[in-house]
């Protein structure tokens, strides 16, 4: 951990017990007794949407003998269940909303290990989600190794007056790579990749379908041709500020992992079938739950890639 990128002012508080920490948008703060299960969670799994959330929880579950499934009370924001040391939460769509999220999650998993740095290293997470393929077809699934905004810079805020707070977009090459090896002999196309985040889903993607469109067919070509020639090979809208917030705190090991929906070399709308979207978005799932057994239960590896904690 990066301990000087820590807020110790505000979180050091809570652990003494000076004052309790409400993590708001999940309804639930420090001291609710909902919280004491969640002490061994091992792994935090982010997705957009909260019904994923729920069957990515209730497969985990069963896995792992039917074990119970904490639910947190609040759902008008956020949806959120803990079973087996996996704690799933949605985070909606985009930076800003799942900005909300990951930093009320940071902070209740610095409370749930006590500020224990060493136990925070250990604690994976991932983004698992849906994008728009840079060259490749739906299906893929892409994983992460940078998070870049559509200038390909990465994540940054605007500050008073002249500033920007910039962050480091690098995924931690030893869980890409641990993630492509749980699943080495699937089925399913498992690629790495520079990811963009976009603000938005139309403008800043350089689609031609919004309400408003700022582009041609030509510099829509362009711009997709230049992030490709770059490494790019998918687009969402939350990756950049993840990997740039876990960064800052310093953990080891995260992932964004995302099926690919479509071609954006191709098109801008997704035209797959019901069908198609169904199982293209659980590529993305079967891929993270390979890597978790690996990880946590010690299945089809070690368990934990080398060089983190």
């Amino acid at each position: 951990m990066k301990s000087e990128n820590i807020n110790h002012a505000f979180l050091d508080g809570v652990i003494r017990g000076d004052h309790a920490d409400v993590y708001y948008h999940f309804g639930v703060s420090s001291d609710d007794p909902i919280l004491e299960p969640l002490r061994e969670v091992r792994a935090v799994v982010m997705a957009g949407s909260g019904g994923r959330i729920k069957e990515f929880a209730e497969r985990w579950s069963q896995l792992h003998g039917g074990s119970e499934v904490v639910a947190f009370p609040k759902e008008d924001r956020f949806v959120t269940r803990y079973t087996a040391g996996v704690l799933f939460a949605s985070h909606g769509m985009g930076m800003p909303s799942a900005s909300i999220a990951l930093q009320e999650l940071m902070r209740m998993v610095f409370f749930l290990k006590r500020g224990d740095e060493a136990a925070l290293d250990d604690v994976f997470w991932a983004r698992v989600g849906t994008s728009g393929g840079v060259g490749l077809p739906g299906g893929n699934v892409v994983v992460s190794t940078e998070g870049l905004m559509a200038d390909l810079k990465p994540y940054r805020l605007l500050q008073g007056g002249d500033g920007e707070y910039w962050f480091d977009g690098t995924f931690p090459a030893s869980t890409q790579d641990a993630i492509i090896a749980a699943n080495a002999d699937s089925d399913i196309p498992v690629v790495p990749g520079k990811t963009i985040a976009g603000n938005e889903f139309f403008l800043e993607q350089y689609r031609l379908d919004g309400a408003i469109c700022m582009e041609t067919p030509e510099s829509k070509r362009a711009w997709l041709e230049w992030i490709h020639s770059h490494g790019v090979r998918n687009i969402e809208m939350e990756g950049a500020m993840l990997a740039g917030y876990l960064n800052h705190w310093g953990f080891p090991s995260f992932a964004t992992i995302c099926a690919t929906l479509l071609n954006r070399l191709e098109g801008d709308q997704v035209t797959a079938t019901p069908e198609q979207l169904h199982q293209y978005s659980e590529n993305s799932g079967v891929v993270l739950f390979r890597y978790l057994q690996a990880r946590l239960d010690g299945e089809h590896g070690e368990g934990r890639e080398g060089g983190a904690r």
